[in-house]
């Protein structure tokens, strides 16, 4: 769970966990997940012979490109919270309508990942 939820969760002000975290002193352990902070070990992979996991995120023009950050953020949250181990992300920019997405193509092509969530 994020750092806020665990706040939340514990009747906690989430500046009040934000400032402990800062500070070294938060009572549970904590590590980065990008932008994100998340609370308790991260957790092991659920299969760890199976191939990799990609989180694949999508803007269709340039005007939206700051909402990838969002985007991703959501998408490695959800993949998190059902155990699946986050190998890499992989972002782009294009339209849906002409289906010109070279790197969704490039991820359905590679053999080493076998699942793509997004």
């Amino acid at each position: 769970m994020n750092l806020k939820e665990w706040a939340a969760s514990q009747g906690v002000a989430y500046i009040t966990a934000r400032r402990q975290y800062a500070a070294g002193t938060l009572p549970v352990p904590t590590y980065r997940l990008g932008r994100l902070i998340m609370v308790g070990e991260p957790l092991a992979p659920a299969r760890p012979d199976a191939g990799q996991v990609v989180v694949y995120a999508r803007v269709s023009s340039a005007e939206q490109k700051s909402d990838l950050d969002r985007q991703v953020a959501r998408v490695t949250t959800w993949a998190t919270r059902q155990r699946l181990p986050v190998d890499r992300i992989v972002t782009e920019v294009g339209s849906a309508l002409d289906g010109h997405r070279k790197k969704l193509l490039a991820l359905l092509r590679d053999p080493a990942v076998s699942t793509i969530v997004g």
